[in-house]
């Protein structure tokens, strides 16, 4: 039996070799070996596209929340504006409304009136503090001993003539203001400046005798914002009753007549 040779062999198989080789030409050519993605390729790819989707994700919801805050925004602003146009709206009709006031006879005289109660009632107000003031410091002065000595109460009643006389004057003279009557103003102005200079007196001696003169010009303060007060008390009633009596003028003589039948109506 003869021996193979290895040259017989790679003979007999070189035909297979040829024709391999004919099969591989025909597919190395082929994209897809080039184009197919590996196994990490993939991985990589998927990754990416689950990134960029939670990127998109991301976005849209950033566009939401602007365009919601843009929204707010609007609303908001839209909301100002209307509240200031209001405001202004309401605040022009004030105005309005002021300015008819002020242009109505009526209305002005009822203003003036307004203020000449409140501003009367303030000075009342100013008297009776510095009178109730006076009246402790007189107390003080007149019967320092205490509820024991028998001038302790008795002392008060001095001061409350003095400042009864001081209302009397004050009220009257208001009162007889309104109607224009302004005579004896000499013996009026007369008694409150003995009274002023009584009440200034009698709060003060006791530190005037001592020397005490810090002391004495600090309780003068009441009974001469007192004097202060009344003054200006009976020169603004005097001014605003000429004010009225020219506002009441200024009034239609079928407006007046109105004005003054309404009590009678409503009886």
């Amino acid at each position: 039996m003869r021996e193979e040779h290895p040259l017989d062999h790679e003979v007999t198989s070189l035909p297979v070799r040829v024709e391999r080789a004919r099969q591989r030409i025909a597919y190395q050519s082929d994209p897809a070996l080039t184009d197919a993605l590996s196994e990490d390729e993939l991985r990589a790819e998927r990754e990416l596209a689950e990134k960029i989707r939670t990127y998109e994700r991301e976005q849209r919801w950033k566009q939401i929340k602007a365009t919601s805050s843009h929204a707010d925004r609007l609303r908001d602003t839209t909301a100002e504006l209307e509240r200031a146009e209001m405001a202004d709206l309401m605040l022009a009709r004030k105005a309005i409304a002021a300015q008819r006031r002020e242009s109505n006879p009526r209305a002005r005289l009822a203003s003036l009136y307004q203020h000449r109660t409140w501003s009367l009632r303030a000075l009342a107000g100013v008297v009776i503090a510095g009178m109730l003031w006076s009246a402790v410091n007189v107390q003080h002065n007149i019967a320092p001993g205490g509820p024991s000595d028998p001038l302790y109460w008795a002392s008060f009643g001095l001061e409350a003539m003095i400042s009864v006389c001081l209302i009397i004057i004050m009220i009257g003279t208001t009162r007889v203001s309104e109607w224009g009557v302004l005579g004896n103003r000499t013996q009026v102005l007369v008694a409150e400046l003995f009274l002023l200079t009584l009440t200034i007196a009698l709060n003060t001696y006791p530190h005037l005798s001592a020397g005490h003169w810090y002391d004495a010009a600090v309780h003068a303060v009441a009974p001469v914002m007192i004097g202060v007060a009344l003054l200006i008390h009976n020169a603004a009633s005097a001014r605003y009753s000429t004010a009225i009596a020219r506002a009441s003028a200024e009034i239609p003589a079928e407006e007046g007549d109105e004005l003054s039948a309404a009590p009678s109506m409503t009886r």
